[in-house]
């Protein structure tokens, strides 16, 4: 799977899901410019404190890969990507969720995230859940719930899986 962002067309498949789902007031967007897709916003923690963006994948895009490789730019604030399967809890889908690693402030470089380990949730409350299978993904996503007011920016130029 790659998903490369020089094309505009490619941001289009991305949605934008905030906090005002739970009555939270955080704004997030994304758009394209100079060859990346662009997630900006502002955090309130008063009544929730995210943003996210998601994306619908085909199942068995990721499989065989051990992490997903993203080049991207940081505001240096503690992004998250999210992933969903099939798997279930009490009838509600898992979220399954791993740090995007810590980037150079302001500087493009190239992170992976390990595709192990990850944390288990719905609707933000951990759940035990079966370890995330790769092959099984359906949704992609990144969030920021970071605990901190205030404006955020990421830039991403691409994302692929990784071995």
């Amino acid at each position: 799977m790659t998903i490369n962002f020089t094309d505009p067309e490619a941001v289009s498949s991305w949605r934008v899901v905030n906090d005002g789902v739970m009555g939270g007031r955080s704004e997030g967007t994304r758009f394209h410019e100079d060859g990346a897709m662009v997630f900006r916003g502002t955090i309130n923690t008063q009544g929730g404190g995210f943003s996210s963006i998601r994306t619908d994948v085909e199942p068995g895009a990721l499989a065989g890969a051990d992490g997903v490789r993203l080049r991207l730019r940081s505001d240096g604030r503690a992004y998250r990507m999210t992933f969903r399967t099939s798997e279930r809890w009490r009838g509600r889908s898992v979220s399954y969720q791993a740090a995007i690693p810590a980037s150079p402030d302001g500087e493009w470089t190239e992170v992976t995230v390990p595709l192990t380990g990850m944390d288990t949730s719905v609707f933000g409350r951990s759940v035990r859940a079966a370890p995330f299978d790769p092959a099984d993904a359906r949704e992609l996503g990144i969030i920021l719930a970071d605990g901190r007011d205030g404006p955020f920016r990421l830039e991403i130029a691409k994302i692929e899986g990784a071995d």
